[in-house]
């Protein structure tokens, strides 16, 4: 295996607390309310994406219209953390 892709519902398991910084500000910090608003960010990143892909390198990509676009390159443990998601 060396894609896995994650639907909305496994992407919520997969970055809880956003700890992949997906939704940080500007600045690369949480937001005051990141932890109330990570259910809208999620179906925001959604509404842009039909699922996500992350990769055996531990890059992780949106999916849409048969296209991968890079959101995210070398997150440390990224593959490993999804494939136990998908288990």
């Amino acid at each position: 295996m060396k894609e896995i892709t994650l639907n909305k519902e496994e992407f919520k398991l997969f970055d809880q607390y956003d700890q992949f910084g997906f939704f940080y500000n500007e600045d690369g910090m949480p937001s005051e309310n990141d932890d109330i608003e990570f259910d809208s960010n999620v179906d925001e990143l959604f509404a842009k994406y039909e699922y996500i892909v992350v990769d055996f390198q531990d890059n992780i990509y949106g999916f849409k219209n048969g296209k991968k676009i890079l959101e995210m390159s070398d997150v440390t443990e990224a593959f490993d953390i999804a494939r136990e998601v998908k288990q």
